[in-house]
């Protein structure tokens, strides 16, 4: 499995795809080989790399860049570079995670009685380069490319049995739906934000990967459907609560 990670996190940026410049593919995010449980998303965010123009470099730097790699895009990494790449992915959670995405997604992982942070969880994305603009900025050709190219990577990484996946959000439930065949069963439920006068109808998704017991739902998690900490929480436990009356 680890050539097969490092060939991937060597591989030069495909051209004509949005994919942000000067990036590295991100494997994961955390300790693959000892986390128990894996979140899953579409694609990592362009700020992973970049504060708003400005690459991120030297102490300030979450993942390593192509910048400091002295590497054109066209290029693919040797080895050794490859896996520099690897061991900042593996020890993300250990030095500049994106707080402001990961921390969210922590208050509900607590709930399950899991954390990014003490390496019970690592978080997995269906398509491995960050984009600019935004995944859903991306034209629909552009999108099945990149999820046509990168799917079979992440089918690789979850043939490792996890306890459980969570999968977050619509476009992660269909594009794993449609590409690895997953049964899931929808269930419906609601939850109101503290902020909002009315709870929203929702879907909650059950099935099982392999050995792997999946938990998926539609809202976006870091979307403004979900404002607060206290809201993660919250809807984390409606969620919970579900699974353990099914």
């Amino acid at each position: 499995m680890t050539n097969k990670i490092l060939n991937r996190l060597g591989q030069s940026i495909p051209p004509n795809l949005s994919i942000t410049p000067h990036t590295t593919p991100v494997a994961f995010f955390g300790d693959f080989d000892n986390a128990s449980a894996c979140t899953i998303s579409i694609n990592p965010s362009h700020c992973e790399f970049y504060n708003k123009t400005t690459i991120l470099t030297g102490g300030k730097k979450r993942l390593i860049s192509r910048k400091e790699l002295n590497r054109h895009d066209s290029e693919e990494l040797s080895q050794a570079e490859a896996k520099l790449v690897f061991d900042f992915c593996k020890n993300y959670f250990k030095t500049r995670p994106y707080k402001g995405w990961f921390n969210k997604y922590d208050e509900f992982l607590k709930l399950f009685g899991l954390s990014y942070y003490n390496g019970s969880t690592v978080h997995l994305d269906v398509v491995q380069w960050a984009t600019t603009p935004l995944w859903s900025s991306l034209t629909e050709t552009q999108r099945q490319i990149l999820l046509k190219n990168d799917l079979p990577f992440l089918i690789s990484l979850l043939e490792k049995d996890f306890n459980l996946i969570f999968l977050n959000g619509n476009t992660v439930v269909s594009a794993l739906q449609d590409f690895l065949g997953i049964q899931l069963v929808k269930k419906v439920a609601f939850f109101k934000p503290n902020s909002q006068s009315h709870a929203f109808r929702f879907n909650i998704y059950l099935g099982n990967y392999n050995n792997s017991k999946v938990i998926g739902w539609s809202p976006y998690l870091q979307s403004k459907a979900i404002p607060s900490y206290e809201d993660a929480r919250q809807f984390a436990q409606a969620i919970k609560d579900v699974v353990e009356a099914s």
